[in-house]
Order: C-alpha cells, then sequence, then structure tokens
C-alpha cells in the first residue's frame, strides 16, 4: 500500500533519512511464493458452545517452480487425514509433517513440476484455538454473553484455523461449507449459494468467494442475530445485528447504500463483490474489513442519546472504503500497510465532505496530520524494519497515511488525483500492492516526478518544522514572507501557498516552493492585506508556527474562510494569556458556527487559563452542540478547587446532560478538581448506566485521581469479572493513577497486583491490555507479576500482548533501583508525618493546661 517509481528497485534500496536513527529490527520483505495457491474451500462443523470446529481443507494448487513438498501455515491443528491428487489424478494418502506451527505436505518421489497443478485435502479439528477463531459464551461472571463465535484474520492469525499461506502476497478463491446449530446463523465471504436445513437441528450455508482475495481477510462468523437487508445496484447490502439491538441498526448503518454509491463513483471503480454484510459481534472492538463481510464491535450500535454524541458513520465508511483499498488491492508486505489504512481513513474524510461538507472534511484531516506529526517521529511510513507485523498499524499507516494522500489530492489537482485512483485500483485489482506501484500510477496518470514527495514524505520519519514570518514593505508593496525549517534534519520540499485578503473581499493565492531549510519570499500586492493565511488548505504536513501581528490573528479568527484558519488564530490567540485576547475567544465561540472550529476555540480557552478563561468557560456552558459543550466542560478540569468551577460541574452532574458524553466529562473533570466530597459522590454514580459505561467509567477513573485511597476497595470490586467490561477497564486505570498519587502501604499494593494477575487469562486482549499496562506503570511494586508477564512475553500467540509483556517487563526490572529510592523516600516521608502528628498533639495538651509553660512541662 505505499508506492514508488523503479518499483523492483525501489523495494531493495528502501531509503530512509540519514539523520534517523539506525533501527536494530531485521529487514522483512514479502514472504516466499514456492507455488500459487488458486483455491481454498472449507468444509466445515462448529459447535460454538464447545468451542470446536472440525472439518476439511480442499486446497488447489499450481508449482511456480519444482518442489518437492508445500507448507501451510496452521497452528496447532489435530490432524487425521492428508491426502494428495496430481492434475486429474484421484487424490492418495500422503505423507505429512505437522509440528504444531505448519503442515508440511510431501509429493513423494516425484516433485510437483513448474506449472504443474494438484489439490490438498487436509482433514483436521481445532477446539478453544488461541487465536484467530473467538468463542464467547454465558457464564456465572457474565449471564447476558451470547453464544458465538467470530474469526479474526489480521494480521496473520488466520493459520490457527485456515490451513493457508498466511501472507498478504498470496491471493486465491475462496468456498465454505458451514453447518452449524440452526438457530444460528453463519456469516462468511462471497454470496450464498445455499442453506440448508438437516434432520439433526443443524443447517448447512455454503459461501462462495469466486474472485480472489488473501488469506487474512478470509472470515467466518456464527451466532444469533436480528437481520435487516436492502439492496445496492441489485447487490445485497445486509446487517447483523444482536436481537437486542434492532432499533439501533438503521442508525448505526442508515448511510451503507449511500456510501457505495459515492466510494463506486468518485473512484471510478464499482464496488467488487457480490454483496457487502456488516456483522456486530460480541467482544469485538473496532472494525475489520474482511471481504465482502466486515465484522464490527457492540460500540458501533448508538442509541438515540449517544447519537447526540457520535456517529457510526466514521467507522462505516473506513472499513467499507478497505473493500477497494486492502481487499481489491492489498498492500504485498506488511510494510506497506499504510496503503491500506491510510487510504481507508482518507475516504472517511472523503465521505464526511461529501455527507457533511467540507468544514468536516478539512476538520478530520486536521486531526490526522496532528496525530500523524506525533506518531511518526521515530520511523518511517514505510519501514521494513518491524519486530512484527502489528507495529505497522499504528499513527505512521493510519493518519499520516491519510495525511500523505490529502497532500497529493492537493498537489495533482481533484481530477488527475481521482483519476489516478481509478488507475491504480483497475491495473492492480485482485493483486498484492507496495508504495512503488502507487507512486507509478500517479507519474503515469499526471506526468509529473514524484519521487522527492514520496522520499519526504514515506521514506523518512517526521515531518518539518516550520516558522513563518510575515513583514509588510508599505514603500515598495511587497509582503515578505520568511519560511525556516527548524527540524534537525534535511530540509523537506514542498510548495507553500499564502492566501492574502483585503478589505474589498478580494483576495490572491501565491505559492513559492520550499526546497532549503531558510528562504524569503517577496510578494508585490497592490496594497496592505488585511488577513495573511498561510497553508489554508492545509496541504503541507507540518508542525507550523507563525510570526504576524495580532490585528491578523484577531481578523483570522473572525473572518477566516476555512476553519483551519480560524483553529489556528484560536491557538496563537489563546497562548498569548491575554484577557483581552480570552475575551475575544469567548465572543468567537458563541458565535462559530462549526463544531470543530468552536470545540478547538474552548481548548485554547482552557489553554489560556486565570479568571478571565474560567468565567468565559462558565458562560460558554450554554453552548448548544454538545462536542463543543464537552470540551468546556473538559477545559474546566483544569481549574483545581475552584469553588466557582466545582459547584458547574456538581450542577451538571446532579441534573443529568441530553449528551452521555458530556455528563461522563463532567465527572471526570469534577474528579480531577479533587473536590473534598469526591470519595462521597463519585461511588454514587456507579448507579447510573450509559451508553459504553461512559459515566461508571469516568467516576471509577476519578476515583484514582484522588489524593487518599478511600476509593481502593471500589476499585479493585470493580476490576472483577461480574462488572461490564468497561467499567473494568476504567477501574484498572484508576488503580494505576491511585498508586502513582498516593502512598499505597506494601499490603495495598500487593491486594492491587493480586486483582490485576486475577485478570490476565482467559480475557479479551483488550483487557489484557489493560492489566499489562497497570502492571507496568506500578514499576517494581509489581515485581511478583514478573513470572505471568514473562510466559506472556514468551508464549502468547497475539503479537501486541507479547510485545506490551516485553515492555512491561523491562520498565519493571528497570526502573528497581530508582523505584526502591522512591520508596524509601515516601516512608521517611509517611515517617515524619507520624511523628509531626504526634509531636502537634503533645503540643495541642500543653496549650490546653492553664499556668505551665513548656519549661515546667519538661521538667
Amino acid at each position: 500500500m505505499l508506492t514508488a517509481s523503479v518499483r523492483c528497485l525501489f523495494a531493495v534500496l528502501f531509503m530512509l533519512d540519514p539523520k534517523a536513527p539506525p533501527s536494530t529490527e531485521p529487514i522483512r520483505f514479502a514472504a516466499d511464493r514456492p507455488v500459487d495457491i488458486k483455491h481454498i474451500a472449507l468444509d466445515l462443523k462448529v459447535d460454538v458452545p464447545a468451542k470446536r470446529l472440525e472439518g476439511t481443507a480442499t486446497i488447489d494448487l499450481a508449482a511456480l517452480r519444482e518442489v518437492s513438498s508445500v507448507r501451510f501455515d496452521a497452528v496447532d491443528f489435530v490432524v487425521s487425514k492428508v491426502t494428495l491428487a496430481r492434475g486429474e489424478s484421484p487424490p492418495t494418502p500422503a505423507e505429512f509433517r505437522n509440528d504444531g506451527q505448519g503442515i508440511e505436505v510431501f509429493f513423494g518421489d516425484q516433485p510437483l513440476g513448474e506449472r504443474m497443478s494438484a489439490t490438498i485435502h487436509i482433514t483436521y479439528s481445532i477446539t478453544d484455538p488461541k487465536s484467530g477463531l473467538h468463542f464467547f459464551a454465558p457464564s456465572e461472571a457474565e449471564p447476558d454473553v451470547p453464544y458465538v463465535m467470530w474469526s479474526q484474520g489480521e494480521s496473520i492469525d488466520n493459520r490457527y484455523w485456515v490451513p493457508c499461506f498466511d501472507n498478504p502476497n498470496e491471493m486465491q478463491t475462496t468456498e465454505m461449507k458451514v453447518t452449524v446449530a440452526s438457530v444460528n446463523e453463519a456469516v462468511s465471504n462471497g454470496r450464498l449459494l445455499s442453506k440448508v436445513d438437516n434432520k439433526d437441528k443443524t443447517t448447512t450455508f455454503h459461501w462462495l468467494q469466486d474472485k480472489p482475495h488473501v488469506s487474512y481477510l478470509m472470515t467466518l462468523v456464527v451466532g444469533e442475530f436480528y437481520t435487516e437487508q436492502d439492496t445496492w445496484r441489485g447487490k445485497p447490502v445486509t446487517y447483523y445485528v444482536p436481537p437486542k439491538n434492532k432499533n439501533d441498526l438503521r442508525r448505526s448503518f442508515g448511510k451503507t447504500v449511500a456510501m457505495l454509491e459515492h466510494f463506486s463513483n468518485i473512484t471510478g471503480v464499482e464496488y467488487p463483490w457480490d454483496k457487502y454484510a456488516q456483522i456486530c459481534v460480541e467482544g469485538f472492538g473496532g472494525g475489520m474489513e474482511n471481504t465482502s463481510a466486515t465484522t464490527l464491535g457492540p460500540r458501533t450500535l448508538h442509541d438515540e442519546r449517544a447519537h447526540l454524541d457520535t456517529s457510526s458513520d466514521g467507522l462505516v465508511a473506513h472499513e467499507l472504503a478497505h473493500q477497494w483499498f486492502g481487499d481489491l488491492v492489498t498492500c504485498k508486505d506488511w510494510a506497506h500497510t499504510w496503503l491500506n489504512e491510510g487510504f481507508a481513513t482518507f475516504m472517511d474524510a472523503v465521505w464526511s465532505e461529501h455527507d457533511l461538507g467540507r468544514d468536516e472534511y478539512d476538520y478530520e484531516i486536521y486531526g490526522d496530520m496532528r496525530r500523524g506529526i506525533e506518531g511518526g517521529k521515530k520511523a518511517p511510513v514505510v519501514d521494513q524494519r518491524y519486530e512484527n507485523s502489528g507495529d505497522m498499524f499504528d499513527s505512521r499507516s493510519y493518519p499520516k497515511g491519510a495525511s500523505i494522500l490529502h497532500m497529493l489530492r492537493h498537489r495533482v489537482g481533484d481530477a488527475k488525483f481521482w483519476a489516478t485512483v481509478k488507475r491504480y485500483l483497475t491495473k492492480y485489482a485482485y493483486q498484492p500492492v507496495e508504495t512503488s506501484d502507487l507512486r507509478q500510477a500517479f507519474e503515469d496518470e499526471t506526468g509529473r516526478s514524484l519521487e522527492r514527495f514520496f522520499y519526504d514524505w514515506t521514506q523518512r520519519p517526521g515531518a518539518p518544522n516550520v516558522n513563518v514570518s510575515y513583514d509588510w514593505a508599505e514603500d515598495d508593496k511587497l509582503a515578505k514572507v520568511t519560511v525556516k525549517q527548524t527540524q534537525e534534519s534535511e530540509a523537506f520540499h514542498f510548495p507553500l501557498e499564502v492566501e492574502f485578503h483585503f478589505d474589498e473581499g478580494q483576495s490572491v493565492l501565491l505559492h513559492g516552493d520550499v526546497t532549503d531549510k531558510e528562504q524569503r519570499f517577496y510578494f508585490p500586492l497592490p496594497k496592505r492585506p488585511k488577513m495573511v493565511l498561510v497553508d489554508p488548505q492545509q496541504a503541507v504536513l507540518m508542525e507550523l508556527k507563525e510570526q504576524k501581528g495580532r490585528d491578523l490573528w484577531k481578523e483570522q479568527l473572525k473572518s477566516g474562510p476555512h476553519a483551519i484558519d480560524r483553529i489556528r488564530a484560536a491557538a496563537n490567540l489563546g497562548e498569548s494569556k491575554n484577557d483581552k485576547d480570552t475575551a475575544l475567544l469567548g465572543e468567537a465561540l458563541m458565535t462559530e458556527k462549526f463544531w470543530g472550529v468552536g470545540e478547538q476555540i474552548a481548548s485554547a480557552i482552557g489553554k489560556a487559563g486565570g479568571d478571565k478563561a474560567r468565567d468565559v468557560l462558565l458562560i460558554s456552558l450554554k453552548v448548544e452542540h454538545p462536542k463543543v459543550r464537552r470540551e468546556v466542560v473538559e477545559q474546566l478540569g483544569s481549574f483545581h478547587r475552584d469553588e466557582k468551577v466545582m459547584d458547574a460541574l456538581r450542577a451538571i452532574i446532579a441534573k443529568g446532560d441530553a449528551s452521555y458524553r458530556v455528563e461522563a466529562e463532567a465527572v471526570s473533570s469534577y474528579a480531577k478538581l479533587q473536590p473534598p466530597d469526591a470519595g462521597i459522590l463519585l461511588p454514587t454514580l456507579l448507579d447510573r448506566p450509559s451508553h459504553g459505561e461512559q459515566i461508571r467509567s469516568a467516576a471509577l477513573s476519578g476515583l484514582g485521581k484522588q489524593p487518599d485511597a478511600a476509593g481502593l476497595d471500589t476499585l479493585l470490586q470493580w476490576t472483577k469479572r461480574v462488572k461490564p467490561r468497561e467499567c473494568r477497564q476504567a477501574a484498572m486505570r484508576g488503580l494505576s493513577d491511585l498508586a502513582k498519587n498516593v502512598h499505597l502501604p506494601d499490603a495495598a499494593l500487593e491486594r492491587i497486583v493480586n486483582t490485576l494477575l486475577e485478570s490476565v487469562n482467559g480475557e479479551q486482549r483488550r483487557l489484557q491490555q489493560s492489566v499489562i499496562s497497570v502492571l507496568r506503570d506500578l514499576g517494581d511494586d509489581a515485581r511478583p507479576a514478573l513470572p505471568v508477564l514473562q510466559a506472556l512475553a514468551a508464549n502468547d500467540p497475539s503479537e501486541r500482548i507479547r510485545k506490551s509483556a516485553k515492555e512491561a517487563v523491562e520498565k519493571i526490572t528497570a526502573a528497581a533501583p530508582e523505584q526502591v529510592q522512591v520508596k524509601e523516600l515516601r516512608d521517611e516521608l509517611a515517617k515524619f508525618r507520624e511523628e509531626s502528628k504526634e509531636l502537634r498533639k503533645r503540643l495541642e495538651k500543653l496549650e490546653a493546661k492553664p499556668g505551665k509553660n513548656a519549661a515546667e512541662e519538661g521538667e
């Protein structure tokens, strides 16, 4: 999913910024392909309560070179039989080796010759696999959990239930016959060929995916669902949700058909698969773009009140966009993950632009750029030195990747950009791709040389730090713009646009090509501009600082035509911490029409600080838009122990709010203030249900921010399995904060560690991640957890869990000497406090005895 020009050479001679620190990880390349997998057909029986799958995989392949054996990725399979058929010959038993990580099938005395075909049948079973397939069932602790099973293949986990080449550079067609209990649906890739009810109260579903795709996109979901169906251009568009959520279905997925239409039109490539299904399942987080059948988590479904704060449209659009970017064309190796995730993130913004307007698009890109800058500082977007494939699913691939595409769109213009997208998708349909393929498509379509662009933005870590200063020379009628790049590395190359506005509503857009660390540009203008806008289209991924007069910032805040103009003006005026500027921001907040700008103005007011900012924020609690109001409430949390703020937040908590998020933020901000009644008030809020447990989670996290340990027992209680998962994670975060904020005795720390260890095994990965994170933060106090963490680091099937556990082990062991010293100091401080209390008591006794002085008492 990235680009280049001379593809073979570029893939090998992958250039890094010479100033970047060298990576210690081995260089990664696409996997070897001795054979071409043509088709994988699975005939399976699934027993969800028993957490068991059994059946036969039939694999058609052709040798790309002479081979004596072929090895499939297959973890912990119990294999009962393997047969081999060459060409049209009947199958015969085959010799095989199953080592727990793969199944190697031998061709015997006669190797399979180049271009010769073969069919391999593997009969196997799997029970409660460590990864790949995830089973859920009701329990005493969680009686409301439904019986459900779902697969999750990305990045290399389908090998736990499908014998395959589990690499993104191998594509094949697939087929599944799945027999399940008749109360269940079984959903997989492609079109449904048949659904047959059997006499034994089972049902067999037969799905065929007759266009090639990679193995990690194979999917299987089994469970009871409420379903509805639309059609788009004759293709079924189906929605599967838990029966309890049927009233939320249309609210969450109602724009899917419109998205299919828009994405097909704007890319110039019609949605390529036979159907589109979206399945919401228990225990899933986010979404997964399995070919023609996206799996989603329950948080995708919003009740009416939650819909005030958030929409599923972004996630739905992101996963749908993957059906083109990631499924139709798939990154050849995980080093190019941004070609999947960057495009999907970008297309989410493209949908927002179509559905809600340009401000929404610009604000999403603004957020992507901020996250992309921060997350991309240490390594490039195209990074062949990754420890494991999961490392590539970070802010480089998602927001920075989207930012690169936005820059390309602006650089070549809309018409050429979308023409290139069509060329790229058409040329490489049903093929794996790398960054050089995308770059070549842009160069072929536009005639531009983009080698420098892709070098700067995909091969180098970081982004430029740019200082722009503006001066006006009245005599010469010249605008002087000085551009300095202050990062340590070499200069980035980019065109920088500056937009000048005048009194009569006229404007002129000019640009200069930035190629050095410091450059000056002189722009002749008819007269002094009243507004000077630098990079008004966010066409450059950079950390921008501007120096210009307050009158220009004031006008920009008031009249900037683009959302980013007003956001930048608000940030600058907030940094002044001047009451006059704070008042100006308050006026702008009450009149701003776009919520995204309003949100950033509120943030700027909060950062300004002081009584004036506090008063402006308190007045701004009347703002109508819930997202802006939530930001106002969050900023009030920085006014520690302020009586006016505490009264206002306490009133919101008591009355509630139409918005879950505003109410939950009021709880969080109130807790940050450490009010005297926090230990009493916060536990009472644990009776308030909300979508995604936002309010309870805020109360639990808030208990950890208090200056005493009064909330310890409550937090420990809410980590138990009988509590909602979101609340358990919040309680764990609260324990982590409590351990940092309060000097806890050894016995309390031991209780925390033991309680956390109870939640390590047999839990969802997100919960495991929370446990590991808290243990890591506890440092040396978590030393008793080292054996468990070391076992996870060595043996857990999840790459991310292994990495997190490894990092926790390293921090716990490395922090020991320093933390021992801190602990000793804390103990001495605690001893000193006790001695001070004792001395105070003695003095109070002396003062209470009339007629005696200290000398007499001493006698």
